[in-house]
């Protein structure tokens, strides 16, 4: 008894153990880390801090944002992803579809409201992990992601080009932005133009320059060649703000700039549940009214773009969705103690950190010191960054996911997916980009349902294969309560259209889904058929199928037990079972009957 109970209890560790070694990935690396591999993640997270402090402040401007804030979400994210993450090249922080939804949900409302919405966001998501909903992902189909990516990308770069121009106004779509900037065309500043063209010229010919082709003999040229093209925001910013602090002049400047950034660390507390919003106090449930849909709509964006990324650098495409989604909501909910905008992982950053030989998820840790340097002895400076030079920075990073060749591949592999695409990438540039998820994942199941619940289709007594005087009837894939009537009103116009059928013949080889109405819709055509004197005979049946069908009632089960046409031909050469006799119906006993029982009682 004694030995059992030891073996119970030394199991029980066992387990416990795995679970913590489950959701603290960290344990299972760190004890194999070396310093090769601390060499390597290193170089990796200098790399990656060079990219992601000036994507944070171009992303902390597109969700108008102070430049502080995208700093704030920059570091935690990073770091706490060292020891929950699971995949070492994701990397949580800003990103511009959290940045545009941001905007969206936001949008005219003080920083509370972003700060409160990080909280939420993941505490949603954290909930999601922790009930295991990471299935729902699966709801938002590749065609439905490609068109929502192309649909963020367009509505980034056509709110980006104000400021290329050096405009300033607010408006709520593509369409939106095109009208203001056309209304205020006049008032374009050419120094912006001028810089921001500069900007975007410098930044896609950096982009080239890691493929250059080069000898072997070269390799330290193409590995400098390679950290140039990869560090290229880090140096447009650099010089536009160079460029910018050489021809200030307070009175007239010649750019349009960032403005005065907070210096210091962000102090640590708690999110903002009450706040006020002109001379008014706003209290949490108003402020939860306020952020409406976004608050559903973002976390499940987060959670779709974070895993997404994860399986596309995972080895195998494997990854534990759970704890991607613990951790996805604990980075936010901590990063809202530090006063930070949503985060999720961003691919760019991912493919930085994989191209650069990343060994484990510590080069995070290089990048969120970066990050908190920047923080504490830059901000300074960061008031001298150009706004054309931030939105030449966003438009380069997002101008590439638009992918017209790949939406056109698609068209011509699938125009079902291809339009869908389309219809989502419709939606976002018109109406937001709530409205693509939405939009897009309803049009993907809309477009599912059609092509499963099809009518059946006929094969008459023409087919060869049949014979003559038998219909044969192929089942598509679902036979349920939307197709069902309409599958047994054609099997009725080919028996009228020629009477000489003997047999029905259903090929069940296709058929996984059978509900209880469309069972219920075979016995009913089933009874007619036998007062008519023919069979209705199922073969090639899966055992799903078979059991659905075995509930029938009066179902003769020698119809169930073909497995080929010929065995389906053999039973429906065999004369048809008799028809049922009709139930006696129940008659109701006469008034004196009833007097006379009762007098009895």
């Amino acid at each position: 008894m004694a030995e059992a109970e030891v073996r119970l209890r030394a199991a029980a560790r066992r387990g416990w153990r795995a679970a913590l070694a489950r959701r603290l990935p960290v344990l299972g690396w760190a004890r194999r880390y070396g310093r090769a591999d601390a060499a390597a993640d290193a170089v990796a997270g200098l790399t990656l801090g060079l990219t992601l402090v000036p994507q944070s402040i171009a992303y902390a401007s597109l969700a108008n944002l102070p430049v502080q804030y995208g700093l704030y979400s920059a570091f935690v994210g990073t770091m706490l992803y060292v020891v929950l993450g699971s995949v070492k090249e994701v990397s949580i922080g800003p990103t511009s579809l959290m940045a545009l939804m941001t905007l969206h949900t936001c949008r005219g409302l003080p920083v509370d409201f972003v700060v409160l919405l990080t909280f939420l966001a993941g505490c949603l998501v954290l909930l999601m992990g922790l009930l295991r909903l990471g299935f729902l992902v699966e709801l938002m189909s590749p065609s439905v992601t490609r068109g929502f990516t192309a649909a963020t990308a367009l509505i980034i770069v056509v709110s980006q080009l104000k400021g290329l121009l050096g405009l300033s106004f607010v408006a709520e779509s593509p369409l939106d932005n095109a009208r203001l900037i056309a209304a205020r065309w006049r008032h374009v500043r050419p120094a912006d133009c001028a810089l921001g063209a500069a900007c975007c010229a410098t930044l896609l010919a950096l982009r080239k320059l890691k493929d250059i082709p080069l000898s072997a003999k070269r390799q330290r040229l193409k590995k400098l060649l390679w950290l140039v093209s990869i560090a290229r925001n880090a140096l447009v910013v650099l010089a536009a703000s160079a460029v910018a602090f050489c021809t200030h002049d307070a009175d007239a400047p010649l750019f349009k700039l960032s403005g005065k950034v907070e210096s210091g660390l962000p102090k640590f507390g708690l999110p903002p549940f009450s706040t006020t919003l002109g001379n008014q106090t706003v209290g949490f449930v108003e402020m939860v009214e306020r952020l409406g849909s976004g608050l559903a709509v973002l976390p499940f964006v987060m959670v779709l773009a974070n895993i997404a990324i994860a399986k596309a650098f995972s080895v195998g495409g494997r990854v534990d969705a759970t704890q991607e989604m613990v951790t996805l909501g604990v980075c936010n909910i901590v990063g809202a103690f530090v006063r930070a905008m949503p985060t999720c992982g961003a691919f760019t950053r991912s493919a930085v950190s994989h191209s650069s030989g990343v060994r484990t998820p510590a080069a995070g840790l290089y990048s969120g010191i970066i990050t908190l340097l920047a923080l504490n002895y830059l901000t300074q400076y960061f008031y001298f960054i150009p706004k054309a030079c931030l939105s030449s920075v966003l438009i380069c990073a997002v101008i590439f996911m638009m992918d017209p060749r790949g939406l056109l591949a698609l068209w011509r592999a699938s125009r079902r997916e291809a339009g869908v695409a389309l219809l989502t990438l419709g939606a976002g540039a018109a109406l937001g980009v709530e409205a693509a998820v939405l939009g897009g994942a309803l049009a993907s199941l809309a477009a599912l349902l059609r092509d499963l619940l099809r009518p059946p289709r006929l094969l008459l007594a023409a087919d060869k294969a049949g014979g003559p005087g038998v219909l044969r009837v192929r089942v598509r894939r679902a036979l349920v309560y939307l197709n069902a009537e309409r599958a047994a009103a054609d099997v009725r116009a080919a028996l009228a259209a020629r009477a000489l059928h003997r047999a029905v013949l259903l090929d069940c080889g296709s058929l996984a889904l059978l509900d209880h109405s469309a069972a219920q819709v075979l016995s009913r055509l089933m009874e007619e058929l036998e007062e008519r004197g023919h069979h209705l005979v199922f073969y090639n049946v899966c055992p799903e199928a078979l059991e659905a069908l075995r509930r029938i009632p009066r179902l003769d089960t020698r119809a169930l037990g073909a497995r080929s046409l010929a065995d389906a031909l053999a039973l429906a050469a065999q004369p048809p079972p008799p028809p049922a006799a009709p139930a006696a119906p129940e008659t109701l006993p006469l008034l004196g009957e009833c007097r006379s029982a009762a007098a009895e009682v």
